[in-house]
């Protein structure tokens, strides 16, 4: 009976041994380093980059140097989540594996420039408008054009541009600027600038035939 009475707690250690044991195993961390990058492979300064983790419910957060890179020391071993975000440019994310142990695959994030959150303009036409986007930069460009200040609007519809080029269609404003201002070779010029797979793609071909018809019957 002896014997049988010593039994049980050697039993009961044993089974509480081995969750301990495991956890101890699963919480081994890991070392992550990555670069945040533009297009043109150019770190980006003072990104926020975010890790997150589902399994293990945590989120850690650090900044890109002036190289544009991070690094995170101990996250557990799993796939991550990394998300980076910074002021004018498309948020962009991806996932990575941590290894329990000594280095992981190094994190690329490349960085879009989003054109709706470009930085405000500190010179020229627009240099005082305060917006956080180019909603309101381009309000305030279409104003001076309904106002009938066409140099001006020019200026501002060309100082939108020059931050954010992508926004195309803006050439088409442009030419109907200079089209009011009876500066037709210009406005051709313009015109010609919308591309043609765009929304504004479809009505310039239209304003560039009505300059060419007006040419043509005088």
């Amino acid at each position: 009976m002896a014997l049988l009475r010593r039994a049980v707690p050697v039993v009961v250690a044993a089974t509480l041994a081995t969750p301990l044991f495991a956890g101890l195993a699963s919480a081994q961390t890991g070392y992550v380093n990555g670069i945040v990058r533009n297009p043109a492979g150019d770190g980006i300064e003072d990104a926020l980059v975010v890790a997150f983790s589902a399994p293990w419910q945590r989120r850690e957060e650090t900044t890109t140097n002036g190289a544009g890179r991070f690094s995170f020391v101990g996250l557990q071993a799993g796939q991550w989540l990394f998300l980076a975000q910074r002021a004018g440019y498309a948020p962009v994310q991806a996932f990575a594996p941590v290894r329990a142990s000594g280095l992981g695959p190094r994190v690329v994030l490349t960085m879009e420039i989003d054109p709706l959150s470009a930085p405000t303009p500190s010179t020229g036409e627009l240099a005082n408008v305060h917006a956080d986007d180019l909603h309101t930069l381009l309000d305030a460009a279409d104003a001076l054009f309904d106002l009938g200040s066409f140099d001006r609007a020019i200026d501002a519809y060309e100082a939108v541009l020059e931050r954010a080029p992508p926004l195309t269609s803006l050439h088409l404003q442009i030419g109907h600027a200079y089209r009011e201002k009876q500066e037709p070779e210009r406005a051709l010029e313009a015109y010609r600038s919308v591309p043609a797979d765009t929304p504004a793609g479809a009505e310039a071909p239209a304003a560039i035939e009505q300059i060419l018809a007006a040419a043509g019957s005088r």
